[in-house]
């Protein structure tokens, strides 16, 4: 993932009713940054637009927007990264339980396995004693 600050210089029309757009920098990027950036070509992008006057500093939560990404018919099989993880465990405790579970038997499956989840990266932390 690679977060720029940009200008919107110019948006326009395609034919399907699709957008164009063209971008600038504000700030400075590397011979090294631009070749990051372009391995990027062809890849899904998402595109932020806020009104805010943006310095040196961008108080934006990448991961909020990342985690609030709403399902795209444009991108086969799109779903942002919690529905994804949400299908998933449904679909595990649908198959333990052999039936489809209640909502509240789901909360607390999802609750758990989350919970493992954390344990388990948490667990990778090189001890800092």
């Amino acid at each position: 993932m690679k977060v720029l600050q940009v200008q919107l210089d110019k948006a326009s029309r395609r034919a399907g009713d699709e957008v164009g757009f063209n971008l600038t920098s504000l700030l400075e990027v590397s011979s090294t940054e631009l070749g990051e950036i372009d391995s990027y070509r062809g890849s899904v992008c998402v595109l932020t637009l806020t009104d805010s006057t943006i310095g040196n500093e961008v108080n934006i939560d990448v991961d909020e927007i990342l985690e609030n990404l709403p399902e795209n018919d444009a991108v086969p099989n799109y779903k942002s990264p919690s529905k994804r993880f949400r299908d998933i465990l449904w679909r595990l405790q649908e198959e333990k339980l052999g039936q489809k579970p209640t909502k509240e038997e789901f909360a607390d499956f999802y609750k758990r396995e989350y919970e493992k989840l954390c344990e388990h990266y948490k667990s990778k932390f090189r001890d800092t004693e």
